[in-house]
């Protein structure tokens, strides 16, 4: 027999779910954080060095300068303005499809598709890595309104039907 279940989240999974919001967030934030202050960060190697699919179209990047110092800063900045989205739960949907987005990006340009002949060696990882667990990590925090839950999300939205209410005369 099959049950049947409530619509809306229960409280524990509401905590569970904007905890994995916050954590994602404080990654994403300390990671482009730290290629921020990083003076001789770049991304020039990563992307010069890519196997995956996208490969052709990282490379390419990986050769003009202007176009190198563009993906560092869309990796720093995008990393830090996401986390810092998740984190505060503002614009949580948005900053999650951006987030997943760029991770994904990380994912394309290095997947894990090394061809281990009878086991993966302790440590390695194929096909499916953290990169990639936390993209889907991401897409169900967006999946999930998160940011009714917890957050200042809940706050523009409050705004948003106050200046509705009283554009359309409510009460």
């Amino acid at each position: 027999m099959l049950r049947q279940y409530d619509s809306a989240p229960t409280p524990l999974q509401q905590v569970l779910l904007v905890l994995l919001r916050f954590t994602i967030g404080w990654h994403l934030f300390y990671q482009g954080w730290g290629k921020l202050r990083d003076v001789d960060w770049t991304s020039q190697g990563y992307l010069a060095y890519s196997t995956g699919p996208l490969s052709g179209l990282f490379q390419a990047l990986a050769e003009s300068p202007t176009l190198v110092w563009m993906a560092d800063q869309g990796t720093q900045w995008g990393l830090i303005v996401f986390g810092l989205l998740l984190m505060f739960g503002l614009f949580s949907r948005l900053a999650a499809a951006g987030g997943a987005f760029l991770l994904l990006l990380f994912y394309l340009a290095a997947p894990p598709l090394a061809d281990f002949t009878i086991a993966a060696p302790d440590g390695a990882e194929r096909y499916v890595n953290k990169t990639l667990i936390e993209a889907l990590a991401l897409v169900v925090v967006m999946v999930f309104p998160t940011g009714r839950m917890a957050g200042l999300d809940i706050m523009i939205r409050q705004w948003r039907n106050k200046r509705r209410d009283r554009y359309f005369g409510r009460r």
